[in-house]
């Protein structure tokens, strides 16, 4: 805990005592004598009782003033309207500052995903503005995608406040004849020697680029520090960060520091990509922490997390130190407040990425994506703390046996693909998961219509792409086995050639007794199942006419397999698949609702539903998209009824021998 910490921004108190830092005249010994230590605080740090500060921190607090909420005490004094301050001494703006300074000694640099209304960029901007006044030709390069977000009310604007304020009220005034645009300042000026202008100075300088369409925009630059703001919307952000790393590194030497900054809720076409830099800091040398927010991660590297209960207004202690459990019970409040009063589970579901707890909530999609992410969040974050995902489902391989019967063998060297998205490097062969054996009747046949296979296939062959073929096993509503309506293996991988990819598949198929639909607008089924005369194992093409929304949905003439081709297609799909997510299936034993959703066991399932929009790679939800077309043309195809079975028959290995 902190306490004294008025005594780390004497100086901005001074300032707003009486107007002014230093009371001596310029060109005397104590004003020089005052600047020169106040320069040294700024660039070395500064110590009060044996607690430190970073330089950052010190001009943060001393001589940049923002705007904020009025406080006294830490609680909220009126929130009518904001004022113009030196900020306060809080505890989460102590870890960022030390974190940054301990990133920089490491040669690491730093990702930052955070909450809403965290001051973020107040703080960016004064860090941009500190190093032009105390670090001679230096270079720092404020980045973007959108130039909102740098001028002419961003971070670039702020910095240009910061350096008029030091200009009016500091002795570090410094001129920028040579260089003074809204977007380009450079401390320097011109001196005519032998009538020809020489330019002279302190030659630091920041600029504001953006990287739309163009993540090359900083080659070439040699940059002291690079920030770049809201990456959740790059959608070239990873290609951006690598085509930028040499302009603050030389061969294996670390010359300068990146920052990368994303905000929940404005997580957009660059989240992936954030998201996956955030939570692989060792593969971007990018600086690690132990991820101590995401339930049941601990022992895991993520980026620097920046939580909506930290340094949370009307939530502070005098001294700076967040009250973190009761912003934690006003926040879950509101929550619930919001999940009463709105239809709408979506308004949920942008609350919370603006205002998380954790970085998987941060990093929810919502502008593109209709599927109830809070609650598919909730449920995934449930099963990464118990660990039920890692024992409900059963890995192995299907094959023929010597009678001809298609059998399961669990296998310890079955490696299933539980990352999405998967790291460069992964062994993509994939494997088979078995959650749900398949229910057999009195004579131990398999009836038909039990089951179906839904399939999203991949376009080439061989490992090195992107995609992966993705076959999910659905049991349909029936009134033989329950519990039904829910997904019992699964096939994900990427195989050597796609016909090993084919023969998994249909194995699989024999041996649940099911019929294949799938997306039929590339990969290779059809010309397989011709090879191998297996077309009576293909779904035929799934007829759907939806007379509500006046969408035509109707066969195209290929026979087998369904189409996603067009957006109206697959726009009714997503509502399919929202609906089926969210078909109640009952309660739990402590009394909570519990949706078909609750019975997805495939963590990178649940990650593709929750980072889900249309215009990304989303192989497994695509599998299910299609999915939905089939069940709902199989609607009036019964299932026969023998034997009501109403055991689980799950998750035993037990069940193979």
């Amino acid at each position: 805990m902190f306490t004294n910490t008025i005594d780390f921004r004497r100086e901005a108190e001074h300032f707003l005592k009486y107007g002014f830092y230093c009371p001596d005249p310029p060109g005397t010994a104590p004003y020089f004598q005052y600047w020169s230590e106040q320069l040294k605080r700024c660039t070395e740090g500064y110590s009060v009782g044996g607690q430190y500060i970073t330089g950052h921190h010190y001009f943060y607090l001393n001589f940049s003033q923002i705007k904020l909420t009025k406080t006294e005490g830490g609680k909220v004094v009126s929130v009518s309207s904001k004022i113009v301050n030196f900020p306060d001494f809080w505890d989460g703006d102590y870890k960022y500052f030390i974190a940054l300074e301990e990133a920089k000694k490491l040669g690491k640099h730093l990702i930052v995903s955070k909450a809403r209304r965290k001051g973020f960029s107040y703080k960016n901007s004064a860090v941009a503005a500190n190093l032009y006044n105390t670090v001679k030709n230096s270079y720092t390069l404020l980045a973007a995608y959108d130039k909102k977000y740098l001028y002419p009310k961003g971070i670039m604007t702020m910095t240009i406040d910061h350096m008029n304020f030091l200009n009016q009220n500091t002795g570090w005034a410094k001129r920028r004849q040579v260089v003074d645009k809204q977007n380009h300042k450079r401390a320097s000026y011109y001196e005519y020697i032998n009538g020809q202008p020489v330019e002279k100075g302190y030659k630091s300088e920041v600029e504001a680029i953006t990287f739309k369409d163009n993540p090359d925009a900083a080659r070439g630059k040699d940059a002291t520090m690079i920030i770049f703001e809201e990456c959740g919307v790059f959608d070239n952000l990873k290609d951006t960060y690598m085509a930028t790393k040499p302009s603050v590194e030389d061969g294996g030497v670390t010359t300068g520091q990146m920052v990368l900054f994303g905000t929940g809720g404005d997580m957009e076409g660059g989240t992936i990509d954030f998201e996956s830099m955030f939570y692989n800091p060792d593969t971007y040398n990018l600086f690690a922490f132990d991820n101590e927010w995401d339930e049941g991660a601990h022992g895991t590297n993520c980026g620097f997390f920046f939580p909506d209960y930290q340094n949370k207004v009307g939530y502070m202690d005098k001294h700076g130190n967040s009250l973190i459990q009761e912003a934690l019970t006003a926040e879950n409040a509101r929550r619930d407040q919001i999940k009463k009063d709105s239809k709408d589970p979506g308004v949920l579901d942008k609350h919370i990425t603006e205002y998380p707890f954790n970085p998987k909530e941060a990093f929810l999609q919502t502008s593109h994506n209709m599927f109830p992410t809070a609650m598919l969040n909730e449920w995934r974050n449930s099963l990464q703390r118990t660990g039920i995902y890692k024992n409900v489902g059963v890995y192995g391989y299907v094959y023929t046996s010597g009678t001809g019967e298609v059998k399961f063998r669990p296998s310890d060297s079955a490696y299933p693909i539980i990352k999405f998205p998967h790291d460069k490097g992964t062994n993509v062969h994939g494997c088979i998961t078995v959650w749900q054996t398949p229910y057999r009747d009195m004579s131990g046949s398999i009836p038909d219509n039990l089951y179906i296979i839904v399939h999203d296939p991949y376009a080439q062959d061989g490992g090195s792409g992107k995609s992966l073929g993705a076959a999910y096993v659905m049991k349909r509503v029936n009134p033989v086995s329950k519990p039904d309506d829910m997904i019992v293996a699964s096939y994900i991988g990427r195989p050597d050639t796609q016909d090993e990819y084919n023969a998994n598949l249909f194995l699989l198929a024999e041996y649940y007794n099911a019929r294949i639909g799938f997306e039929n607008d590339r990969g290779e089924v059809i010309p397989f199942a011709k090879r191998t005369k297996n077309l009576k194992w293909l779904l035929p093409e799934a007829e759907i006419f939806d007379k509500t929304s006046n969408i035509s949905i109707r066969k195209l003439g290929r026979t087998y397999g369904t189409s996603m081709g067009s957006k109206e297609r697959k726009g009714q799909a997503e509502i399919y698949l929202r609906d089926w997510l969210k078909t109640p299936r009952g309660t739990s034993e402590s009394g909570e609702k519990k949706l078909n959703l609750h019975y997805v066991y495939d963590i990178a399932l649940l990650d593709e539903l929750i980072k889900y929009n249309p215009k990304g790679n989303f192989d497994r939800v695509s599998a299910l998209l299609i999915g939905m077309f089939n069940l709902i043309s199989l609607y009036n195809k019964n299932v026969e009824r023998e034997q009501e079975d109403n055991s689980e028959g799950l998750f035993s290995r037990e069940l193979f021998i």
